[in-house]
């Protein structure tokens, strides 16, 4: 069984992400950063993401690396979002809220499963959706047909005409009720 480490752990989903890997040592404006890993996101997901490792790194120097890579930047331009993954010890939260000054910053710590992992990079991972029900097909309206009431099979049958026709008729149904009144004809009063 091979062991990864945390930052390899963190590379690995960002690529299954679609993210593309930077060269070491990380190039901006001329200057390098020496980054455990630097990924930039393909559109729609534009970020730059650094990835530091506080058992390799100080706060100080992880600040350093932020300021440095936002500072560079500015320098040419970019509108990139600067996004911080920090693994391993949970830096103290004054240093997170320094971080936090010049990038979106991620503790995910250092014992993260994939599971809490996908949650800690959820605002850079694409949303895993549930397949609609039209993708799904008729067979599973008749699943939902199944202990339903009247009403419900109608609307089920209806299904199958579009969803013009269910609209028609929900709007049926919604004025239904407001369609007989009780009052008596202004002609019959006194």
């Amino acid at each position: 069984m091979t062991t990864t480490t945390p930052v390899e752990r963190v590379a690995k989903a960002l690529e299954t992400a679609k993210f593309r890997r930077m060269p070491l040592p990380l190039q901006i404006a001329g200057l390098a950063f020496d980054v455990p890993a630097a990924f930039v996101g393909v559109p729609p997901s534009p970020d730059l993401v650094v990835v530091g490792d506080t058992t390799v790194q100080s706060a100080r120097d992880l600040q350093r690396t932020v300021e440095g890579v936002g500072r560079a930047l500015d320098v040419v331009r970019s509108r990139r979002p600067l996004t911080l993954i920090v693994v391993g010890p949970r830096p103290e939260s004054k240093s997170i809220t320094a971080l936090s000054r010049y990038a979106r910053v991620l503790p995910v710590g250092e014992s993260a499963d994939e599971a809490s992992l996908g949650n800690w990079l959820a605002v850079l991972l694409p949303l895993s959706l549930p397949e609609p029900v039209e993708a799904r097909g008729l067979d599973s309206l008749e699943q939902l047909r199944a202990g339903a009431d009247p009403l419900t099979h109608e609307l089920i049958d209806l299904a199958r005409a579009g969803a013009p026709a269910v609209g028609a008729r929900f709007a049926e149904l919604v004025e239904e009720p407001f369609a007989q009144t009780d009052e008596p004809d202004m002609d019959d009063a006194p």
